[in-house]
């Protein structure tokens, strides 16, 4: 999986993801904090090196995860070909978008909602070009309560700025599951996802690549079969994006919350002959060392039932960009 620090022109599709974190952000607090750094450093005595110039070489040697974790935000996730973009959610990781944005050339935004779990809506009202005259915000969703919902994201006594106060022009735009619909130059089609709440996930065409977005899902439904119509979601992927936040162990308990596990998004890539896959919507209670737990485990069940697949996949982390 080829990972990039930013944006590039060439033809194809961008994905990047601004917030990962499932249910509610969460970090370390202070105290872990201080722990984990102490493991940090500890690390970097113990492979040998000892110097203030070695720092940068030592980080190099990890994978970023490693050194900052997987990231606190929730569900957010921008799509772009170079020119255009459309965002996927707007959990609290469309902050950092927001924040990270000049918007000197862009007065367009195009916003895809999966379903209204506030972990996938409590950013938006965050999203500063809300409140920008001159702009456009575009959402899009198949559930026809969206504007309804949107609206009372902006509104008095738990958010300050009414929805009739804000600057931007707000349009909303209705989707049909199971059909493709053209989204600023994107081809979108939902697809339900297994979730006790009306959930879809999205695949995304531009250029001849294609992004399966398939959070918030438990996969109960594996096969083509199974699946149905909804197989089409990940027919010929070239990256899904896929809801682990437990692990098969989990699942008899938490049967019915509408999340999925490493092992059911490996048998997805090998029912549909699949060669890339991310794994994200990590636990809001798991700590940095729990999710490489996690992930060790996965890696586990894959060297002994996947390995033929030669899959590249990983765990998704905050700020990740991915070149298709």
């Amino acid at each position: 999986m080829t990972s990039i620090p930013q944006w590039f022109t060439l033809k194809g599709m961008n994905v990047k993801f601004w917030g990962v974190r499932g249910s509610i952000p969460h970090s370390l607090d202070t105290q872990n904090w201080v722990l984990h750094i102490e493991k940090i450093m500890a690390d970097f005595f113990k492979s040998g090196y000892s110097k203030s110039e070695q720092i940068q070489q030592f980080i190099k040697s990890k994978s970023l995860a490693e050194i900052g974790g997987f990231g606190t935000a929730t569900t957010c996730v921008e799509v772009s070909d170079g020119d255009n973009s459309i965002l996927i959610d707007g959990g609290s990781g469309i902050k950092s978008k927001s924040d990270q944005s000049d918007y000197k050339g862009q007065k367009e935004f195009h916003i895809l909602i999966s379903h209204f779990h506030f972990d996938h809506i409590m950013g938006l009202p965050f999203f500063t070009p809300h409140f920008m005259k001159g702009y456009t915000i575009h959402y899009y969703s198949v559930h026809p309560e969206t504007e309804d919902i949107i609206r009372s994201l902006f509104k008095k006594p738990t958010f300050p700025v009414a929805f009739e106060g804000l600057g931007a022009e707000i349009k909303f735009h209705s989707l049909k599951a199971h059909e493709k619909n053209q989204v600023n130059g994107f081809t979108v089609t939902p697809y339900k996802m297994d979730h006790p709440d009306l959930c879809f996930g999205f695949r995304v065409e531009k250029n001849n690549k294609v992004y399966a977005h398939a959070v918030d899902n438990e996969a109960v439904r594996l096969t083509k079969g199974a699946l149905g119509v909804d197989a089409g979601l990940y027919e010929n992927a070239d990256l899904v994006y896929f809801d682990a936040q437990y692990e098969e162990a989990d699942m008899q308990a938490k049967k019915g919350w509408g999340h999925g596990t490493c092992d059911r998004g490996f048998e997805i890539c090998s029912n549909f002959g699949l060669k890339q896959i991310l794994f994200a919507h990590h636990d809001p209670a798991f700590s940095i060392e729990d999710s490489w737990g996690q992930k060790k485990k996965a890696s586990q069940a894959y060297e002994k039932k996947y390995s033929h697949l030669n899959l590249k996949w990983d765990f998704a982390y905050e700020g990740q960009t991915v070149k298709l």
